[in-house]
């Protein structure tokens, strides 16, 4: 169990202050940049030659699906910063998930309009104004939910035996790592498939759905080392978040509006009303110090 533990940590460690570092976010803005002069670069030359047919799936069509192409790398860092999260807090984490949500559905405006072709004409463009003011107006509200959000938002205090916290933050570091492990699994697969025209999958769907599993996971596992209802409920409110967030995912475009707004208030209200009720609660003090669970 020891050589476990150390074997966890160390590896972990090592990823967290890799990637959540300056270096890490350098590496990541540098990709950024990269990615979206390639992308453009490869638009005006697949409109001047005919490049091969490998590449022909992966070039863009137009400068706005190379911004697409652009948000999908951004949505992809995003995801890792998420994943990390998982360990510092549960609060956290479901606000992780709401961002990356909102930068999905930013994605999907200039996915909807890439398909419009260039120039852009009205005559195309005005049977998909509705889905795009839809999903526009559905990521800026998750925006201004966020806001409040993290403004009445605690970060949770681990306390009580000191064992049982390094136990379960042992225990949340191996959930991440899997996550992490299953996260670009399902890229390489969804790569491949994009290349070899196989059926493909977007790979933020299948996230969002072990991310389920994970939220779940977390939560039985915290109730190992002490089990309050209100902690309970909190918890368990924010996966049904990940769950509201998963059907946006796969929803038309105005339920997918709809419903990722509405996940966007579900959490807010969950953490408003779980504020309040430790704030009252006449065992307020014993609540407090078993907010890590």
């Amino acid at each position: 169990m020891k050589h476990f533990k150390c074997f966890i940590n160390s590896i972990y460690d090592a990823l967290e202050k890799t990637w959540a570092g300056p270096r890490g976010h350098r590496l990541a803005s540098s990709l950024l940049v990269v990615c979206f002069i390639l992308a453009m670069g490869l638009v005006e030359l697949k409109r001047m030659v005919q490049l091969p047919d490998f590449m022909v799936a992966l070039v863009p069509k137009n400068h706005l699906a190379a911004i697409e192409a652009t948000l999908t790398l951004l949505l992809i860092i995003e995801v890792m910063g998420l994943i990390f999260s998982l360990v510092k807090s549960v609060t956290t984490s479901v606000g992780r998930q709401l961002e990356i949500l909102s930068l999905i559905l930013l994605r999907n405006v200039f996915k909807q309009i890439s398909h419009l072709g260039e120039p852009l004409i009205w005559s195309n463009f005005s049977d998909e104004i509705g889905h795009i003011s839809a999903t526009s107006l559905s990521a800026i509200a998750i925006f201004a939910i966020l806001s409040l959000f993290y403004r009445i938002k605690k970060e949770d205090v681990l306390s009580g035996d000191e064992e049982d916290k390094n136990h379960f933050i042992l225990a949340k570091k191996t959930v991440a790592l899997g996550l992490l492990v299953s996260f670009h699994l399902i890229l390489i697969n969804s790569m491949i498939s994009k290349v070899f025209g196989g059926l493909f999958h977007d790979p933020f769907e299948s996230f969002y759905t072990l991310l389920i599993i994970s939220d779940i996971l977390i939560l039985f596992i915290s109730m190992r080392y002490g089990h309050d209802y209100q902690i309970a409920f909190r918890n368990s409110g924010f996966a049904v978040v990940t769950v509201f967030i998963r059907i946006s995912l796969i929803s038309t475009p105005y339920f997918s509006a709809l419903i990722g707004a509405g996940s966007a208030l579900f959490a807010l209200g969950t953490l408003y009303i779980y504020s309040l009720f430790i704030r009252h609660h006449p065992d307020r003090d014993i609540i407090k110090s078993s907010q890590s669970h």
